[in-house]
């Protein structure tokens, strides 16, 4: 009997230290340690000294989320929000690559807009007049496959500023490859929408403005205005195919893009406060979850992708303050075996980016949280007066169209526009031709 209470006893406590144990780890975890956050941020701004002041009808006094919309971005700060950290694929909770880069001083950049970023972008709820600028590190699909729809729907959703586009060309690579061709190409396929929408909304926001910049050039200066300035440097991802340094206020910030370790990188962002850089599945995920060839999955993460080896060796040899890792499938069975590969060769800082994770950065730190978002998202309201677009009639359905107009449906169609007229005090008249 004494044995079993012996044995019991040990059984307890052993249950209590494994318990203990889970809970650290747990805490550890929550708190960013496995990531290397650095701080952590109030919600809202509000912020309580000390835990008894937790109330049931105030603010609580933790919130480690962001709330866009709710908090002044300060002069001095950088706040960057993942907009897309996944791969070619996009899926519901990882859109593919794309970085949204605000300035304290009112200047925002999207870094690449891939496939699926697009509804991200609309979730944080900023009005499109502020983010008109669009940087392309190359012109493969998950790096700017959402540009065509974010750029035809601007009037819908209340831009009013032509939209402008930074991407790579020239170096002798052949002129139809090139970001300007692409461009064209974009505006060439919406020809019948924009034309069937021509004089009956504010399509000022259609105009497109490229600059296309030789992608050959190290430390090209391709914007350079209110004292940020960003610069392109190449990248080894077959061809035309660039990374990106922003500087500004003493910060800099790099964006890699798709690319293999490379000098230009390494010459460039050693000792630099964020440095995004894309880290890849390892070979065998390659073959277990994208069902590839061993071959396969060692071509795409040797010769044309960094894996996480590599982006642990880069980061190693660059040392940035803080380091952001993307461009893989966050999940809860391939982070582990990213996070093993890359701290083989690398301890600093690093964040394993998720879309909406969200950076604060100043000199004297990083702050890294998740957004809320909205799903319910409608567009921000317009920031300038709405106005027909000149220099053309408006567009007339064709009376071979209209034909199929059904009379018993003209009663409701003047129904709504009677009510309309009353409740707010108009006069329109119902007519499905100008």
């Amino acid at each position: 009997m004494k044995l079993n209470y012996k044995v019991i006893a040990i059984g307890v406590v052993f249950i209590i230290g494994v318990v203990a144990a889970y809970q650290k780890g747990m805490i550890d975890s929550q708190t960013g340690n496995e990531l290397g956050v650095v701080a952590t941020a109030e919600a809202n701004n509000h912020e309580t000294e000390a835990s008894d002041e937790w109330s049931p009808t105030k603010p609580y006094p933790k919130h480690n989320v962001y709330y866009p919309g709710t908090e002044e971005l300060k002069p001095n700060e950088m706040r960057v929000i993942a907009l897309g950290s996944g791969m070619p694929m996009p899926r519901r909770k990882q859109a593919a690559a794309s970085f949204l880069i605000e300035l304290g001083n009112g200047d925002k950049f999207i870094f690449d807009m891939g496939t699926g970023s697009m509804e991200r972008l609309y979730a944080i709820g900023i009005p499109l007049d502020f983010i008109n600028k669009v940087f392309l590190t190359h012109l493969h699909a998950d790096h700017m496959g959402d540009l065509p729809g974010f750029y035809i729907y601007g009037p819908q959703n209340n831009r009013s500023v032509p939209l402008k586009v930074w991407g790579p060309g020239g170096g002798g690579t052949r002129p139809e490859w090139g970001t300007q061709a692409a461009m064209d190409h974009l505006q060439g396929m919406w020809t019948w929408m924009t034309g069937t929408l021509e004089g009956m909304i504010d399509t000022s926001s259609f105009k497109l403005e490229v600059t296309e910049f030789d992608w050959t050039k190290v430390n090209n200066v391709i914007y350079e205005h209110n004292g940020a300035v960003i610069k392109s440097i190449p990248a080894i991802h077959l061809e035309q195919s660039v990374s990106f340094i922003l500087e500004w206020n003493g910060m800099t910030l790099a964006f890699s893009g798709d690319t293999l370790p490379n000098q230009w990188w390494i010459d460039n962002t050693k000792g630099i406060d964020f440095s995004i850089h894309e880290c890849v599945f390892t070979p065998e995920l390659g073959v277990e979850k994208w069902g590839f060839s061993a071959q396969e999955a060692l071509n795409a993460v040797t010769t044309i992708h960094a894996n996480p080896s590599y982006f642990g060796k880069v980061m190693a040899m660059t040392k940035p303050r803080h380091a952001v890792a993307y461009h893989f499938q966050n999940d809860y069975d391939t982070l582990p075996v990213v996070m093993n590969a890359v701290e083989e060769l690398y301890d600093g800082p690093v964040d394993y980016a998720q879309d909406f994770m969200v950076w604060n950065i100043t000199k004297e730190g990083v702050r890294t949280r998740m957004a809320v978002t909205n799903p319910d998202a409608y567009p921000t309201p317009p920031l300038k007066e709405k106005k027909i677009a000149e220099g053309g009639d408006r567009y007339q359905t064709p009376d071979s169209v209209l034909a199929g107009w059904p009379e018993e449906v003209q009663v409701v169609a003047e129904e709504i526009y009677s009510n309309f007229n009353k409740k707010h005090g108009t006069d329109y008249k119902f007519q499905l031709k100008k």
